[in-house]
C-alpha cells in the first residue's frame, strides 16, 4: 500500500487548481492536528467531516487520490501506531508537493 510512488501514480479526477490548493490546505491542516487523546481523535474526526463536506459542495466533480480516504479513515488507527502515521504522513506529503506543483502550473 505504501510503496514508491512515482507522479503519475497520484492519479485524481476532475482536478482544478483551487481544488487543488484547497485540499493540500486541508491535509496539511489536518496532518498537523493532534491524536493523544480521545477528544483529539474526535476533534480530527470532526474537521475530517467538514472537510469532506466542503470538497463535496465546493469541488463535487473532484475525486482525490484514492489513499486520501484511507488517510481520512484511518485516524484512529495513526493514533496508536507510529509507523503508520508516519508512512500515511510521507504520502500525503508527497500528494500535497504535487497538488501544489500542478496547481500553479494548471
Amino acid at each position: 500500500m505504501f510503496a514508491k510512488r512515482n507522479k503519475e501514480q497520484f492519479q485524481d479526477i476532475g482536478r482544478s487548481p483551487e481544488a487543488a490548493d484547497y485540499l493540500a490546505a486541508q491535509l496539511e491542516r489536518l496532518m498537523n492536528l493532534p491524536l493523544a487523546t480521545p477528544a483529539e481523535l474526535e476533534r480530527w474526526y470532526e474537521e475530517r467531516d467538514t472537510v469532506e463536506a466542503n470538497l463535496k459542495r465546493r469541488f463535487s466533480h473532484f475525486e482525490p487520490f484514492h489513499e486520501v480516504w484511507h488517510f481520512f479513515a484511518d485516524a484512529d488507527i495513526r493514533s496508536r501506531d507510529t509507523r503508520y502515521c508516519e508512512r500515511q504522513h510521507h504520502l500525503m506529503s508527497e500528494y500535497i508537493r504535487q497538488l501544489r506543483s500542478e496547481s500553479r502550473y494548471a
